[in-house]
């Protein structure tokens, strides 16, 4: 088996993972031809848009990607708030933002977002019951998270940060932003390294963090530890 089946058959058990069906939304600069076809400016928006597409036919039906044009969709540009492109949406039934990807999920990041899809879907994750038991100390929350494609450190943290909003009954957005892409968020926000979390705008985890390091920003203190969360 070449590296490139073998590459394809891992991507086939792990999308094989999904248990119930999910719909992605993506947003890019696309514009409809008159023949039908759509055209993209924006490489980015090409590669991660090729990368869903494959997934979603590894899935059994499972992964629906719903494409909309920053240029052809300003309304749902406007409802989402879309400023950069590509963006990626993870929302909840009733149709409220719980993560948001300004990154790219390819290579060391595809993994943490097969992952993050796994638990979107219903899978099980390991700290839920941990995460639900504090939740009456948790109020609405943002976490925006600083990586970049080439950061080995990056992909430990983000099942952490998606985890946390999957599981929260909607109280917890996250954002994950490649600051190499978007070198401004670096600039507005003084990052230096990554991975850098910023959790409310105002309390920062620098470098890898413990899912009860990121409860501790999140419920102030008043955390009750569970064992879950410890393991």
């Amino acid at each position: 088996m070449s590296l490139a089946e073998k590459n394809e058959q891992n991507l086939k058990n792990e999308m094989s993972k999904l248990k119930n069906e999910v719909t992605l939304k993506i947003f890019t600069d696309a514009k409809s031809n008159d023949d039908g076809q759509k055209t993209r400016r924006c490489m980015a928006c090409e590669r991660t848009l090729n990368t869903l597409n494959q997934l979603a036919l590894f899935s059994n039906g499972k992964l629906t990607i719903e494409e909309f044009s920053t240029e052809e969709d300003p309304q749902k540009s406007e409802k989402y708030d879309i400023q950069r492109i590509p963006t990626l949406l993870f929302l909840d039934e009733e149709g409220k933002e719980l993560i948001r990807y300004v990154a790219e999920p390819q290579g060391g990041l595809l993994i943490p977002f097969l992952i993050t899809l796994q638990i979107y879907s219903g899978k099980h994750s390991y700290y839920r019951d941990a995460i639900k038991g504090n939740l009456k100390n948790i109020e609405d929350s943002n976490i925006e998270v600083f990586i970049t494609q080439t950061c080995p450190y990056c992909p430990q943290i983000l099942p952490i940060v998606t985890e946390f909003a999957l599981e929260s009954n909607g109280k917890i957005k996250t954002e994950i932003i490649d600051i190499n892409a978007n070198p401004d968020v670096a600039r507005k926000y003084g990052i230096q390294g990554v991975p850098h979390t910023l959790v409310n705008q105002k309390n920062h985890l620098v470098g890898l963090f413990a899912p009860q390091d990121l409860l501790e920003k999140l419920t102030k203190g008043k955390r009750r530890d569970l064992g879950g969360m410890y393991a």
